[in-house]
């Protein structure tokens, strides 16, 4: 099956644009061109809808598109939907430019020359990179109290571990919960000494503010492997100054900057690894924004109890006005969590058929909702000792949990999601 692509274009850089076209075509590509049935004022939820579909977006950059209000919009669309874009230049840009300034300039691909069979390569290997990298899940639900970082630790150990696959973590949520999870507090406060964690990628000047160059370096190693040394499972920390992102008080410069900066770290990150897993906040704040915009799939852990459908709703009202259009069932996935608590007083297994049940009658939530589920368990409750952080892969349940059926139900619900989650 054809990968898709979409290419946004003005009328002037038309010849270029076919060049561009052929030359993805001819490799396979599904080529969906911007024109007159998707630059429609009054259908702009068809014009994200194809560019929130494609796998990645092609831009056009010249004088034409530097004054279009539909590039302007086919760009916002792509980011907001968390798009891999290709920005290839076709004549100069003015140095202050919306265009240089909202995406990576240094990245550009230059056709000022013309339509060269090796720029047009250039572009045809970039969007294969673009297109193969891994996936990027973030574990979100705006309700609270389901479990999700202890979970998304224990499901993505249980896929390195069971499945050998590469995890990049990125510790999203002001509370850090997931570095506190993996990390002893004598190497938290060495990272942070050192100006290693989330808050110095997000913060693109000032004393706090860490090099671009250093993003890809950052993430602590959590198997103690080095580096190229087999699959990498890793983390990139978080601390509690990043509840700064979360006030208005931000200036949307500040906002901006910190969307593009988040989005070069995914991108360094994915490149090495089968799933970059982001832990969010579970509210609708910037940080939010930022993990929807970025993820290819979405996993909302939900625990059979009265009002789970209601965060769900939530959720997804929260995504569909970030993304700008309905969220599709493939790109979101529902795990229940915690099934067979015999510890509910008077409950047994009612509220795990009830929450099943309703979710399965949602008309959105039943085609996402797993069969794959995730047992009780304590051990899934609870945060390591200190005096295990030597080694902090075994401290995660899916080495520690007593039962085999636990650690089966872990790898198995994240192959499921892994599975979804592919392109």
């Amino acid at each position: 099956m054809a990968t898709t692509a979409y290419l946004a274009f003005e009328p002037d850089d038309a010849e270029a644009a076919r060049s561009v076209a052929a030359e993805l075509e001819s490799h396979g590509w599904a080529v969906i061109r911007s024109g007159p049935e998707h630059r429609v004022q009054d259908k702009l939820g068809s014009l994200v809808q194809a560019v929130g579909g494609a796998a990645i977006v092609v831009v056009l950059a010249s004088t034409a598109a530097q004054e279009s209000a539909w590039i302007r919009r086919e760009v916002a669309a792509a980011l907001n939907n968390g798009r891999s874009i290709i920005v290839v230049r076709t004549a100069d840009l003015p140095a202050d430019s919306w265009i240089n300034q909202t995406l990576d300039a240094a990245s550009f691909i230059d056709l000022r020359r013309g339509a060269r069979s090796e720029v047009l390569a250039q572009i045809v290997d970039r969007a294969r990179t673009a297109a193969g990298r891994g996936r990027v899940i973030a574990m979100l639900n705006i309700k609270g109290g389901v479990g999700k970082t202890v979970l998304a630790a224990n499901l993505f150990a249980a896929a390195h571990l069971a499945d050998k696959r590469a995890i990049s973590f990125i510790d999203l949520d002001p509370q850090h919960n997931l570095t506190q999870y993996f990390l002893s507090p004598g190497e938290r406060n060495r990272i942070r000494d050192r100006n290693h964690t989330l808050y110095g990628i997000l913060n693109a000047r000032g004393d706090h503010a860490l090099a671009s160059n250093d993003f890809g370096a950052i993430a602590v190693p959590l198997n103690r492997a080095r580096r190229g040394k087999g699959p990498n499972f890793e983390l990139v920390a978080g601390d509690e100054r990043l509840f700064e992102f979360t006030l208005d008080t931000r200036a949307d410069r500040d906002k901006a900057e910190a969307f593009t900066r988040f989005r070069a770290l995914v991108s360094a990150l994915r490149a090495r690894s089968d799933a970059v897993i982001i832990d969010s906040n579970p509210c609708a704040t910037f940080l939010t924004r930022l993990a929807i915009t970025t993820s290819d799939h979405i996993v909302a852990p939900v625990r059979p109890e009265k009002y789970s459908l209601t965060g769900l709703n939530m959720l997804e009202h929260v995504v569909r006005e970030v993304r700008g259009r309905p969220l599709r069932p493939e790109e979101f996935s529902v795990l229940l969590n915690g099934v067979n608590d015999r510890t509910r007083s008077g409950e047994t297994g009612d509220a795990d058929t009830l929450t099943r049940a309703e979710i399965n009658n949602a008309p959105f939530f039943g085609a996402a909702l797993l069969p794959d589920e995730v047992p009780y368990s304590a051990v899934l409750r609870s945060t390591p000792t200190d005096r295990f952080a030597a080694n902090p892969i075994n401290v995660t349940a899916m080495m520690r949990v007593g039962g085999r059926p636990a650690k089966e139900a872990l790898a198995r619900a994240a192959a499921a999601i892994l599975r979804r989650a592919a392109p």
